[in-house]
């Protein structure tokens, strides 16, 4: 997701109030504006000026970075001047672990990190990291997504925006709404019938004009306003944007059937090492366009794998904290123009089949009049060739006919590679970082 900035960081909810009164060139770093008029060029300059940039990353890697100095067999010199796929290539690829083994060895030793901004996250595997970053860093991720959902009308700073995220959690007992500046705050945990009134009311009069949200807890509120037959039309949003985590068929038929509105979904990482965006339309028969990889954000790589083409990424402006060549856990092959059909998930949502084979979580999808009785489901596994299918009924509980229905299916299409079973749940409660997920595999 975009970062929300250097000010936002140290002054709290309070920069949300005033950002929009002031200009903008008060509110970012210059090359916030330099990478947008880059990204307004022609695809030839783009790619001329991702090449320089991944050189530049390179060699500045090689004189200031301890761990790249102890670590590649090349010299700055050479680097600079040798042919840039050779000089990469010589880059071994890293990991998570290895990054967070030896944190401070990839932090840029020129850089004072008590005068950079420390972000963490717990990851999608509940493996986090932490990565140092400027003020300057943070306007450039900004200017990327300023730069795609701009195409819609989208201003971060000027926009009536409905906010779906960690962000925006409550406690329990607090309301589920409140607004700060340009933005209507709801909490992912407060997504349900008891709530809906307080929702919709508060909607109604804050007339957001985008939602930018998680997918799960988008496609939540779709289906909580849907029951009563809410028209998504009269609430005039111009787009739904997506963001931090994958988006199921269902979810966005779901999103899709209430707003009636082009929904972008994006793939990025908080190592900010790849960028990608895919864009949803009513007219295109419920598909959407490819994921494409953004050449001006960071390097993107494939690297071939048992469980198929890892995504590798190298960012192009992290001079503080650069990562080169970095394994995502991620999968899905990248084509020479940055297109990628679909991205199958993170590493630990693969799920274990009988043979050892590794298949997407994500493949496991539940029928689509399934749905008029179940309203959420999860696909567990605890031992290799075995998987739980737990769902949440609509109503009550499952009749006998609804749970051969959904067992049948799933027979059909997995049943030479996995032992299936079906378990009822009264929910499937969200992650401390507000988001649901959809694959949890106790053997990752």
């Amino acid at each position: 997701m975009a970062a929300q900035g250097w000010l936002a960081a140290r002054l709290g909810t309070g920069y949300y109030a005033w950002r929009r009164f002031l200009p903008a060139r008060v509110l970012y770093h210059p090359d916030f504006f330099r990478v947008q008029a880059l990204l307004a060029q022609d695809p030839a300059t783009v790619a001329q000026e991702a090449r320089r940039r991944l050189r530049q990353v390179l060699v500045q890697a090689l004189d200031h970075v301890p761990w790249y100095r102890r670590n590649v067999g090349v010299k700055p010199r050479e680097a600079a001047h040798e042919a840039l796929e050779q000089v990469l290539a010589c880059f071994p690829y890293l990991t998570k672990d290895e990054v967070m083994a030896q944190q401070r060895d990839f932090l840029d030793r020129r850089a004072d990190p008590d005068k950079l901004l420390y972000a963490t996250s717990g990851g999608s595997s509940g493996q986090g990291i932490g990565m140092w970053r400027s003020k300057r860093l943070a306007d450039i991720e900004k200017a990327f997504f300023t730069h795609e959902w701009g195409r819609f009308g989208f201003s971060f700073d000027k926009s009536r925006i409905l906010r779906i995220g960690a962000d925006a959690r409550r406690l329990a007992h607090e309301p589920p709404v409140r607004v700060t500046g340009n933005r209507l705050m709801l909490s992912p945990y407060h997504i349900d019938a008891r709530h809906r009134d307080a929702i919709l009311d508060a909607i109604r009069r804050f007339r957001p004009a985008y939602v930018h949200a998680y997918p799960s807890s988008a496609a939540a509120l779709a289906e909580l306003l849907q029951a009563d037959g809410l028209d998504g039309a009269a609430l005039q949003v111009q787009a739904v944007l997506l963001a931090s985590e994958p988006a199921t068929p269902a979810q966005l038929a779901a999103i899709r059937a209430l707003f009636r509105c082009p929904v972008s979904l994006n793939y990025g990482l908080s190592e900010r090492t790849n960028l990608a965006f895919a864009e949803y339309r009513d007219g295109d028969g419920g598909g959407s366009s490819a994921y494409r990889f953004q050449p001006l954000y960071g390097w993107s790589e494939n690297r071939s794998g048992e469980e198929g083409q890892e995504i590798v990424g190298t960012s192009l402006w992290n001079d503080v904290m650069p990562l080169i060549r970095y394994r995502t856990g991620d999968y899905g092959g990248i084509d020479a123009d940055g297109r990628c059909a679909a991205i199958d998930g993170r590493g630990q949502d693969f799920l274990v089949d009988r043979s050892g084979r590794r298949i997407p979580g994500l493949a496991i999808v539940i029928d689509e009049v399934t749905w008029d009785f179940v309203r959420l489901y999860q696909v567990r596994q605890r031992r290799p060739g075995a998987i739980t299918l737990a769902v949440v009924p609509r109503h009550g509980v499952l009749s006998a006919d609804q749970r051969a229905f959904v067992l049948d299916a799933q027979q059909r299409r997995w049943g030479g590679f996995f032992d299936i079973a079906l378990q009822e749940e009264n929910d499937i409660p969200l992650a401390p970082n507000g988001k649901r997920k959809l694959v949890v595999n106790a053997l990752l």
